[in-house]
């Protein structure tokens, strides 16, 4: 049959554009030669490089080849003139410069639990497996960071602040203050620059051994399927032992511009095409008290998948929120290579399982477009590894694989995730699943069918904000489904595969669920630091009902009531701790039952600093607590080691002995427990010398003279004295014992020419320091000073000028004859003399040939 030629319609390749070329080729009457960062898809790699390599309007910067991918460097006249006609290049995109989505200011682990994982599992810290840090450097010299910073090629020269904080929420090493001891504090770190969008090369991952790599940045809301969404699909599919873990963004309350979900305020705003990969894991921001923050970016992916996958807490942006889970993902894997020795290393959709099934349920009920699959749960996570609840499979299409699981009676809360590795799509592909695996429970005795959570798609705001509902799941690479109050006995797990468009699938699936009656503190738990008179926010994880009692008690003392009427729901209660420096102990009292929590370290934070740094010895002092000891601490090789305890508040060291600068201290309290540590410090770094720095002095007016002293420190001194040179010696002018300030100055008459000081420090032990002496001249109304006068035979005779231009003094012996003439061209002069033998002389001055002064000088 033939076509009419009108229902004929020309061909066009704008469908290789993103969103954003697509609106600017349309508008664009003629390409500019402006330049652009661009994101390429190619279909041959090799024949793009040869036909591009030697072109004027083309610059390679990255490339990532098993995707197809390129970052280059061009303008928007080759992009839409010689590449969109190329049927070699598949997808054009704009590479944005990427920018970092804000710091956190507030750190706190026990929101996402990582202090009871810290507790329960103190082997497992992340050592041995390397963490990077994908956007500018971190401060490698940072003390947190001491001994664990590991080169990278791919690092930036450029030093940032933000990648130092990311870092140090990711592994810090919590040298510096307890606050920063980070999720995975044992791990190395290593930078790689974020000007590459595209993944970092493999062979450069691998032999830095990186684990997880964190993105906390973004480049803008970009709401489609992107040639840099691909690349780390691809990435990750085929090397399923790394895991990458980005920011959600800060633009929460934003529209995209573009896309399916355009112009619909406070969704599918995630801050970067890269972001809507679904091999990684994208991490929305919650507040400390388990609420979205209204910054935190939402989803859902360009189409329909639910992002993010997780939320952590970032009560500055979601910078912070990707930084804990990507130590929390290190965590996990190391875990799971402690339990499982010699076997092959964990993959990153089992990690992904773990870290979403084990998440805590907030905001609205069960998965949702703002949190994900949950606020991440460090203390479950590593749990999950410990009971072994999980599984893997491998699938192929049309095939189904059964597991099995059983429930006690008292079972409560019945969660089960399954995730997998998928292949890339296509850039702008209208979906980017490609493997389609679908996920049912039963109930073997009643044969009850339980689906996966599916969230409601339509690009409209009502829809977005429905509760899930059970249905089959096409769109995700993650399912998963909970059951509230789940019948006591064994269950099937069906693994189906659905629409397998490769060989096989490989799978993992990790589970869960809470028993009747369960309750845990989970803040605070041993080695957590409460401060006294201060607000600090209890939390717990629990599936009690009522109201029940919170108590606390302090040692040889009564219980006392907190509140009788505890909101068990809302999982956490502020309270103002007492006024006192001691141990502290929890209790939940809830009818006949009672839960106690650890007893943990109620105490201020103490001040310590360098009393001298003398070059043999050195000293540190603190403020004295309601303690009778202290733990003193000094930084070893990458982390604080306990070094001796005192009961003084000061410590005494030998240079040669100790060669350690970093010290911190700690009150002991009851039943040894440490106390809240001073900040660590350098002691050489405090501007406190051994006891005297300088001693100055100078004019002040015609008969005075100002004496500075500066100690190197305050500590042990007694009286400083001030000493003036006469002709039988040093005579006290001046003693001052009462002083605050480590400068000490003071104004004391003067006589006309020279006058001589020092000063001498004296310390309660009785020692006694002395400073250089020093000199001042004072000119009292007149304009030269002769001196000294009389004059011992051989020694020098000095002038002190206040005018010497044009002047000259000439010295003559009794009989008037000329023994010495010298030009006066400075403020303090020495006149050449010869020999003189003992009896009386003339010194005369002469200015532009005038006499204008006569002195009698006497040599005896």
């Amino acid at each position: 049959m033939k076509i009419p030629s009108n229902n004929i319609l020309p061909v066009n390749n704008r469908w290789k554009l993103s969103p954003e070329l697509l609106a600017i080729h349309a508008k664009a009457a003629e390409p500019t030669n402006q330049k652009i960062v661009a994101l390429l898809t190619v279909a041959d790699t090799g024949a793009f490089v040869q036909n591009y390599s030697q072109h004027a309007a083309v610059k390679f910067l990255h490339s990532f080849a098993s995707s197809g991918s390129f970052q280059i460097q061009t303008n928007t006249a080759w992009l839409f003139k010689q590449a969109l006609h190329d049927p070699n290049i598949l997808f054009i995109a704009h590479a944005k410069k990427p920018f970092t989505e804000r710091e956190l200011t507030g750190f706190d682990i026990s929101v996402n639990k990582v202090n009871l994982a810290h507790l329960r599992w103190p082997g497992i810290n992340g050592q041995g497996l390397n963490l990077s840090i994908k956007e500018n450097k971190m401060d490698t010299l940072d003390i947190d960071f001491k001994g664990r910073y590991r080169y990278a090629p791919t690092a930036s020269s450029l030093m940032q602040t933000h990648a130092t904080t990311m870092a140090t929420m990711a592994a810090g090493g919590g040298n510096t203050d307890y606050t920063g001891k980070g999720v995975a504090w044992g791990a190395t770190i290593s930078s790689s620059n974020f000007a590459n969008l595209l993944p970092d090369n493999i062979t450069s991952l691998q032999s830095t051994q990186v684990a997880v790599q964190n993105h906390s940045y973004g480049v803008g809301i970009e709401n489609y399927y992107g040639a840099d969404a691909a690349a780390y699909d691809a990435q990750v599919s085929q090397n399923p032992y790394l895991l990458h873990v980005f920011s959600a963004g800060n633009t929460g309350n934003l529209a995209s511009g573009t896309g399916t979900y355009q112009g619909i305020n406070g969704f599918a705003n995630l801050t970067g095409s890269f972001k809507m990969a679904k091999n990684i894991l994208t991490v929305g921001a919650i507040d400390s008290f388990y609420q979205m923050m209204g910054i935190s970016s939402r989803g859902p992916a360009f189409d329909g998948r639910v992002k993010p996958e997780l939320v952590a807490l970032g009560e500055d942006g979601s910078s912070g929120a990707a930084a804990i889970v990507s130590g929390l993902g290190i965590l996990v894997r190391h875990a799971f290579e402690k339990k499982f020795l010699g076997a092959k290393p964990v993959s990153s959709a089992l990690i992904k399982a773990i870290l979403l099934n084990s998440a805590d349920d907030i905001g609205t009920k069960g998965i949702d477009y703002a949190s994900g699959y949950g606020n991440a749960n460090g203390w479950r996570a590593l749990q999950t590894i410990a009971d072994n609840k999980m599984m893997e499979g491998i699938i192929k299409n049309g095939n189904t694989n059964t597991h099995t699981i059983s429930l006690p009676a008292n079972a409560k809360y019945l969660k089960i995730t399954i995730c997998w590795n998928d292949p890339p799509a296509l850039p702008n592909s209208f979906k980017a699943l490609v493997n389609d695996i679908d996920l049912e429970l039963v109930h073997n005795n009643t044969v009850q069918t339980w689906l996966p959570w599916v969230l409601n798609n339509f690009p409209h705001a009502d829809s977005l904000l429905k509760p899930a509902s059970r249905q089959r799941d096409s769109l995700n690479n993650v399912e998963q489904i909970t059951v509230d109050i789940p019948p006591a006995g064994d269950y099937t797990l069906l693994v189906k595969g659905r629409s397998i468009n490769t060989t096989e699938q490989a799978y993992h699936i990790a589970w869960q669920y809470d028993t009747i009656e369960h309750f845990i503190f989970t803040y605070p738990v041993k080695g957590d630091h409460l401060l006294p008179a201060n607000t600090h926010t209890i939390r717990w994880e629990n599936t009690l009902t009522g109201n029940p009692t919170l108590q606390y008690r302090t040692p040889n003392a009564n219980w006392q009531t907190i509140t009788n009427n505890l909101d068990l729901s809302k999982k956490y209660f502020q309270w103002v701790t007492p006024n006192q420096t001691t141990a502290i102990q929890l209790r939940l009292l809830n009818g006949q039952q009672e839960w106690l929590s650890d007893t943990v370290s109620l105490s201020p934070r103490i001040r310590i600093n360098t009393g001298f740094n003398c070059v043999d010895s050195f000293l540190i002092y603190w403020q004295k607590a309601a303690v009778d000891s202290y733990r003193v601490y000094r930084l070893g090789t990458q982390y604080l080691e306990a070094f001796k305890v005192v009961s003084d508040t000061t410590l005494i060291q030998m240079k040669q002995n100790n060669p350690y600068e970093y010290f911190t201290i700690a009150p002991i309290l009851p039943f040894q427990i440490n106390g809240l540590k001073a900040y660590t410090f350098n002691y050489k770094q405090q501007q406190v010398d051994c006891y005297i720095n300088a001693f100055f002095a100078d004019p002040s007016g015609n008969k005075n003279a100002r004496l500075t002293l500066q100690l190197g420190t305050l500590f042990g001194v007694a009286k400083v004295v001030f000493e003036k040179r006469t002709a039988t010696g040093f005579t006290d002018i001046k003693t001052l014992t009462n002083f605050t300030n480590k400068e000490i100055i003071t104004l004391e008459a003067a006589t006309g020419g020279l006058n001589s000081y020092r000063a001498r420090v004296e310390l309660l032990n009785g020692q006694v320091y002395y400073t250089q002496t020093v000199s001042v001249y004072i000119f009292d109304g007149q304009a030269f000073y002769l001196f000294p006068n009389p004059l011992k035979p051989g020694a020098s005779l000095r002038l002190l000028a206040d005018d010497f231009d044009d002047t000259v003094i000439r010295l003559y012996d009794v009989l008037g004859r000329k023994l010495a003439e010298q030009k006066i061209d400075q403020y303090l002069n020495e006149i050449k003399l010869p020999l003189l033998q003992t009896g009386i002389y003339y010194a005369i001055l002469y200015k532009s040939g005038n006499r204008i002064l006569s002195q009698t000088i006497i040599v005896q």
